[in-house]
């Protein structure tokens, strides 16, 4: 069909096919002489292999460079990729979208994300409501990958668009070390914070034991202001994290690694929206806001060699904890004006989830014909969800009359309650994959993988109280279902060297997420479904990759088109104000990526561009529970029309003290927060630089880093909408930027 988007994606098409041929033109030009570009290995394949060898988009951002830039969160870094857009709120809640594929943006969404987050091959990513995102400290920090495009013949149902994968830095043999930091942050039109942390490596048997171990103390800076109390920069938080890895070598064979890994955060107000787009306030909040939360894993990874092949298990335990309670007076209507503690009406949730997870991989080794990988995998999710509103003045009733009844509390709090809800779930998954690859000729690489797999989750709703029994005629609700699902998620891809320095790769892949129940009654007036199936798509590219100038210029570029299906949406119903899920029409998203680094001749001097458009829109209407008639063709939320990131760092050495600066500049466009498009989000640049100084000579190796971000101090809004309330009112809330920051860090080792 010759449409629009059919034409703008044959034009990307043809930018790939020019640059091959512009190779004719410019490879015979004589190769000037200058540093080079180091090799950089990633193991997102559950391979080791050179990042550049694979027919895949995959970005890779190095633990120790974002320690020097003073990075404490992914999303200080992991929007200057093209394609990846954040919605950060809190500590732990964010939404993170890639190539336009996150059709609910909002970062307390309970949708299950559609990019997961890894840590090594485990999966953090909740198949059914969803919770925290694990978003570790960079210190002691190997590396971050982040893969775009589905992973589903990798990972399974955890990764539909993509997935962040952190790679934690192993045991070694090589003698004790040990690593110290400390951190200060100070935010403009916030508070000050300090983080501090120390690892240490030790060896404890010969070259075939060792250990390491690593503690981090976090704190988060105040950002924003509660304007009806007075009160300034409420939300600092902080909490801990604590890293230990074991590896044993037992024979020249055998090797066995444990590691355990446990985070936690809490804040006294959790204050992370404001009602305007200029400063980082709010007025509609009656009562402060507490929460906390926490996640663990423990996992256990052995392997063994034979002369032909390699067997590896992973068994792996995830833990996440979250409570929360919030103040949602403005939910119905703005508060009236002064303190009015006794008109608030709040919400309070418990959401604990463990899930645990075994994988058996077996891999070629040695001389194969080809290189091959099969596993089987199994997955269990156990989850306990509750939810608890109601206003304050009941509160002080029910405080009251408990005593005099002489009942159980618990059963007078809930039946008086505007709600009380809780939802047990289990959700598994078992699958076999494999992953085929054979080259030919020494310049064609064919690889076909799949993953054939059978979800189920099934669970039960009970809710009391008024909410409840205006959306059930009336009555109390409980209610059981169960879903059944298979498929099959293949992967194609062929890539081809058309020299030792220029390559070409074509890549087909199919991605899926979990189905579920609804956690509200059924109501067909209000448009509610009993259960809500899975979500897939189909992720096609085509890129380009070349070398220049004896490694010294890499130039990289790739196109896009994605199939999307069944695509989940969070909504809420018209009359209650509760939320459910359902599935809605189709999408679709296409666009390019274009990557640029420079090590120039001036020795130090390292230049890079990377850019990139998305076009990701809905193919079908439908009208949503608040009776928006969302038009095909409307732009996804989460999908930023165009990004791109420019940067320039030079390194040197001056009196015997090593030092390297960079500046960067990176642009966001535009979107929306909801598929409504009622409010236009992003759109902004910022500008950010540093410099780090190191003592290598020193004793302890003192290093100092001092970064500022946002150095213009550009406030925009990164996520929001706004609604009509049932009293007439306008409301809109927004999430904003992080404001200018600076960090200093000094850092040791031993």
């Amino acid at each position: 069909m010759n449409n629009p988007h059919n034409r703008l994606f044959s034009t990307r098409l043809s930018i790939v096919a020019g640059l091959v041929l512009a190779y004719s033109d410019l490879g015979y030009a004589e190769p000037r002489k200058a540093p080079q570009i180091e090799e950089v290995l990633v193991t997102a394949t559950k391979r080791t292999e050179n990042l550049r060898d694979i027919p895949a988009s995959i970005a890779h951002f190095s633990g120790a460079a974002l320690e020097e830039q003073g990075k404490m969160n992914l999303a200080e870094f992991l929007q200057e990729t093209p394609g990846v857009v954040i919605n950060s709120a809190t500590p732990g809640f964010m939404r993170i979208s890639v190539r336009g594929i996150g059709i609910d943006n909002s970062p307390t969404a309970t949708i299950p994300s559609p990019v997961g987050i890894l840590v090594g091959d485990t999966s953090f990513t909740d198949p059914y409501i969803g919770s925290i995102t694990p978003d570790l400290s960079a210190f002691d920090l190997a590396s971050v990958e982040v893969l775009k495009g589905p992973q589903g013949t990798v990972f399974g149902g955890a990764a539909l668009s993509g997935a962040v994968r952190y790679v934690l830095q192993d045991p070694h043999f090589e003698g004790v070390e040990a690593r110290a930091f400390a951190q200060r942050t100070d935010v403009d039109h916030g508070g000050v914070a300090t983080t501090s942390g120390v690892a240490v490596n030790i060896p404890l048997y010969k070259d075939t034991l060792a250990a390491r171990v690593g503690y981090v103390k976090r704190a988060y800076p105040g950002l924003y202001d509660n304007r009806r109390s007075g009160e300034d920069d409420v939300n600092d938080g902080g909490g801990e994290q604590r890293r230990a890895l074991v590896k044993w070598l037992p024979t020249d064979r055998m090797s066995l690694k444990l590691t355990y890994l446990d985070q936690d955060y809490e804040v006294d107000d959790a204050v992370f929206i404001a009602d305007n787009r200029e400063d980082r306030s709010l007025d509609d909040v009656l009562l402060d806001q507490p929460g906390n939360h926490d996640f663990s894993l423990a996992s256990l990874e052995l392997g063994y060699e034979f002369d032909t092949f390699s067997v590896m298990a992973l068994s792996s335990k995830v833990s996440k904890n979250v409570y929360s309670f919030s103040d949602i007076s403005a939910t119905f209507a703005s508060p009236p004006e002064g303190p009015g503690e006794n008109q608030a009406i709040f919400l309070a949730f418990n959401h604990n989830g463990e899930a645990t997870s075994h994988e058996l991989r077996f891999q070629s080794s040695g001389d194969w014909w080809m290189d091959w990988i099969v596993g089987v995998y199994s997955y269990d999710y156990e989850m306990f969800f509750d939810i608890y509103v109601n206003t304050l003045r009941q509160q002080d009733v029910n405080d009251v009359l408990i005593p005099v009844l002489g009942t159980t509390g618990g059963d007078v709090a809930q039946e008086t309650s505007v709600l009380y809800a809780f939802n047990n779930a289990i959700a598994t998954e078992e699958a076999i994959f494999f992953d085929f690859s054979k080259t030919f000729w020494e310049r064609l690489k064919v690889s076909a993988g799949a993953r054939f797999y059978e979800t189920v989750v099934e669970g039960g709703y009970t809710g009391y109280g008024a909410l409840a029994r205006a959306a059930n005629n009336g009555q109390e609700v409980d209610i059981y279902e169960e879903i059944l699902e298979d498929g099959v998620s293949p992967r194609y891809s062929v890539k081809y060297a058309l020299t030792d320095e220029v390559s070409v790769y074509a890549q087909a892949a199919k991605g899926f997420r979990f189905g579920g129940i609804q956690t509200i009654p059924p109501s067909e007036s209000e448009g509610v479904p009993s259960t809500y199936k899975s979500d897939k798509l189909w992720n096609y590219e085509l890129g380009f990759r070349s070398t220049w100038f004896d490694n010294s210029l890499l130039l990289d570029a790739v196109v896009f088109e994605i199939d999307y299906k069944d695509p989940q949406i969070q909504q809420q119903t018209e009359t209650t104000r509760l939320g459910f899920k359902n599935n809605v029409g189709g999408a679709e998203s296409n666009g390019f990526e274009v990557s640029l680094k420079w090590v120039t001749p001036i020795v130090g001097l390292v230049l890079a561009l990377d850019g990139g458009k998305v076009d990701a829109y809905t193919t079908e209407p439908f009208e949503d529970a608040s009776g928006n008639m969302i038009a095909a063709g409307t732009q996804m939320p989460g999908a930023a029309d165009s990004q791109y990131s420019a940067s320039a760092s030079y390194f040197s050495q001056a009196w015997g003290v090593d030092y390297n600066t960079y500046i960067n500049y990176n642009y966001i466009g535009k979107s929306f927060g909801d598929l409504a498009q009622t409010e236009a989000v992003n759109d902004f640049a910022t500008l950010n630089a540093g410099i780090s100084l190191s003592m290598e000579q020193w004793r302890f190796k003192p290093q100092l880093a001092v970064n500022v971000t946002n150095i213009q101090d550009v406030t925009e809004p990164i996520g929001g909408s706004s609604r009509t309330l049932s009293t007439g009112e306008e409301q809109a809330l927004f999430t904003l930027n992080a404001p200018r920051t600076l960090n200093a860090r000094l850092s040791f080792e031993f």
